[in-house]
């Protein structure tokens, strides 16, 4: 026992590691070993695992509220009490995580060496000091690039799973991003556009700009456009079948008419915009701030419909185009979240296509009208790929 003690006094006295004084990068106290911090920060990162875990489950727990929500929307508060409480629930796991992961900042696991690298979990050989000491830097390399990688790739797990289950519960949300992706890389390498598209938005930043350049793609469209408050007295007052004929036949023989109902109202004022093909249909889509080209509803109606129900937020009587009036409401998100310049100028296009809506066959079952299950009525098909509608492959078609 006499000479282990003294096999370490001599160590000590030959070999001074300056263990009581970490590196600042380290961050630890005077009195902690480097073996200590290594268990306290392997401990951490078992609770980070933890945490992300929780966060994984919250988020399937979420999905599943929604879709609860979405399938059954008769069953009351019950749906919206879980999502809330699943909601709070996953704010303090990422609160926790967040708390966690400063504390490991300052444990010197995430250092600002590191950040400063760019590479948060680097593979750097560790920092040795004039002294010798090694040992206080060595550990921080270990868990930087095992534990601390390892809890990256289970976070990109994690993420993984959330976007499987949103594409379980939601899979309307994902259809046809991947053929919009191949459309969008195919029209960039087209040597048959010759305009650049950079240079055409700039022609389409205001309000008139966007109306005038539809009107001119699409002759048999008829648009006007109304401050909100007028709208409602249009709506009310819409024309009878028989005025609808005599519109249209004014409409064909007078191209002034057009051109005049766009100019009506002040651009800054405009909020309600009106698009009639003549027998086909009629859509409302509401801007919200007026005069902005920012769309936040739509609606279609048929021609002959009027009353207080007809406006971008209501539902038309028919089964065809209410079923369009859901879908439309998916379409807007989209052109929102993907067309942010353009979104206006796409939607508005997406709504042409359905001129052909009683004249054009299903793509994929090539009918002209089919059995809706949920109505037991025969109706053409409703679903028009909204994602095809890019502002680079519109210049290319017109």
């Amino acid at each position: 026992m006499q000479m282990q003690m003294q096999q370490t006094q001599q160590q000590a006295t030959t070999a001074p590691i300056s263990t009581s004084t970490p590196p600042p990068s380290s961050g630890g106290s005077a009195s902690e070993a480097p073996p200590k911090q290594v268990a306290q920060a392997m401990d951490k990162l078992g609770q980070a695992e933890r945490i992300i875990a929780d966060i994984r489950i919250g988020a399937d727990r979420l999905l599943e509220a929604l879709f609860v929500a979405a399938a059954q929307p008769h069953q009351g508060n019950k749906p919206l009490q879980m999502f809330l409480k699943e909601d709070a629930c996953m704010r303090q796991y990422l609160q926790d995580l967040r708390s966690l992961g400063k504390e490991l900042e300052e444990s010197g696991v995430l250092s600002e060496s590191l950040r400063s690298r760019k590479d948060f979990w680097g593979l750097h050989m560790p920092l040795v000091c004039p002294d010798g000491a090694v040992v206080a830097y060595a550990w921080k390399r270990q868990l930087a690039g095992q534990a601390g990688a390892s809890a990256v790739d289970r976070t990109r797990l994690a993420l993984k799973a959330f976007t499987d289950q949103k594409r379980r519960f939601f899979p309307h949300l994902d259809d046809g991003l991947e053929a919009s992706d191949s459309a969008s890389k195919k029209c960039c390498v087209s040597e048959e556009i010759t305009v650049d598209p950079k240079e055409e938005i700039r022609f389409l930043r205001t309000l008139p700009d966007v109306l005038k350049s539809v009107e001119k793609d699409v002759p048999s469209l008829k648009i006007l456009t109304f401050e909100r408050l007028d709208w409602l007295k249009r709506a009310s007052t819409l024309s009878s079948s028989a005025n609808e004929s005599s519109l249209e036949h004014n409409y064909h023989g007078s191209n002034k008419l057009r051109l005049g109902s766009v100019g009506t109202v002040a651009e800054e004022k405009v909020a309600v915009i009106e698009m009639l093909f003549p027998s086909i249909f009629r859509a409302v889509v509401s801007l919200h701030p007026a005069g902005s080209t920012d769309p936040d509803a739509v609606a279609f109606f048929s021609p002959h419909e009027s009353g207080s129900y007809v406006h971008a937020r209501g539902f038309s009587v028919h089964h065809v185009f209410r079923h369009i009036t859901e879908y439309a409401a998916t379409a807007l998100q989209y052109f929102l979240g993907n067309q942010t310049e353009t979104g206006l100028y796409c939607l508005l296009h997406w709504i042409c296509s359905y001129q052909t809506l009683f004249s054009k066959p299903c793509s994929k079952c090539s009918r002209l009208l089919a059995m809706d299950k949920k109505s037991t009525l025969l109706l053409p098909p409703v679903h028009r790929p909204y994602w095809q509608f890019s502002f680079s492959k519109i210049l290319s078609v017109n």
